[in-house]
């Protein structure tokens, strides 16, 4: 006979069930939370290429041309011009455009933009939050300390090579945007809506904040901090041990691009690189197979 001061309670075996049977269910809600999460992260990612797109159509239309990648070698990026598009004109007005990168306050130089950052890869305010090393003055041969700066998960397209000097400079250049002479839209004779724009950037797995791969997205002095390449050479990826310099995400096998008409869509890391080089050349005048 039961005594009244005795309770009912668990079995050891009963317990174990139990917890068996939520482990079951976490195993089953995880996967699904984590693709609900990526799935808002992406969204996110594309409202701000959109609004960088739209940034780039204002500027635009007030100067006559996009903006340069820089304005010249250790001057501002094309992050720092687009400013005043995209609400930033505080932070804008803290930058002295006669000055380089290195000469602006630590004010100007480490407040970051919630836009340039994809949240699949980070936030404001996670770490790093700036570079750590690879901001360095080219003229001190790397040998002068790290000026750290802001980090951005966003780059404008170059010539297929890399290079982002102006047909000016260098006849053979075709990159939609070029050092210190900005272009038209006026020259993207293929069409606006077959030429790159603005894309996300691929950055190694440990390599962030860390030199050309994840330098301040305001310093000019090195193309690669702001620019890439999309092309033969220059495939997508989204390969964390991939340590080249191209576009790329920490999407499932897509990076988001935002297009020169101001729409944006994924183009797969399996994209025919030709294809690829096509959609960066804005006067090619070659037709883009299906994509």
């Amino acid at each position: 006979m039961r005594r009244k001061d005795q309770r009912p309670g668990f079995t050891l075996i009963e317990m174990l069930v139990v917890i068996a049977i939520i482990a079951v269910l976490m195993g089953l809600l995880l996967p699904a939370v984590q693709k609900a999460r990526e799935a808002a992260s992406r969204l996110q990612c594309t409202n701000n290429l959109k609004q960088l797109g739209l940034a780039m159509h204002h500027y635009e239309n007030i100067h006559q041309t996009l903006p340069p990648t820089r304005l010249k070698v250790g001057y501002a990026t094309w992050a720092v011009l687009i400013m005043p598009f995209i609400e930033q004109d505080n932070l804008y007005r803290l930058w002295d455009l006669k000055k380089t990168y290195y000469d602006q306050t630590p004010e100007a130089r480490l407040t970051s933009v919630k836009t340039y950052l994809c949240p699949s890869r980070r936030t404001v305010g996670s770490y790093p939050s700036a570079s750590l090393y690879g901001d360095t003055p080219s003229w001190l041969w790397g040998d002068g300390p790290t000026v750290p700066g802001a980090l951005g998960d966003y780059n404008v397209t170059i010539d297929r090579t890399g290079h982002d000097e102006s047909s000016e400079t260098c006849p053979e250049m075709h990159g939609l945007f070029t050092m210190e002479v900005g272009t038209p839209f006026s020259i993207i004779t293929d069409g606006l809506s077959n030429t790159l724009m603005i894309g996300e950037k691929h950055v190694p797995q440990g390599k962030l904040g860390i030199g050309w791969w994840d330098c301040s997205i305001y310093n000019g002095d090195y193309n690669q901090c702001s620019t890439r390449a999309a092309s033969r050479y220059f495939t997508l990826t989204t390969n964390p041990r991939d340590l080249g310099s191209k576009f790329g995400s920490m999407h499932t096998n897509v990076a988001m691009f935002c297009f020169a008409d101001g729409h944006v869509r994924p183009l797969p890391e399996s994209i025919n690189p030709w294809v690829l080089e096509l959609l960066a050349m804005p006067d090619d005048g070659l037709v883009i197979p299906d994509f």
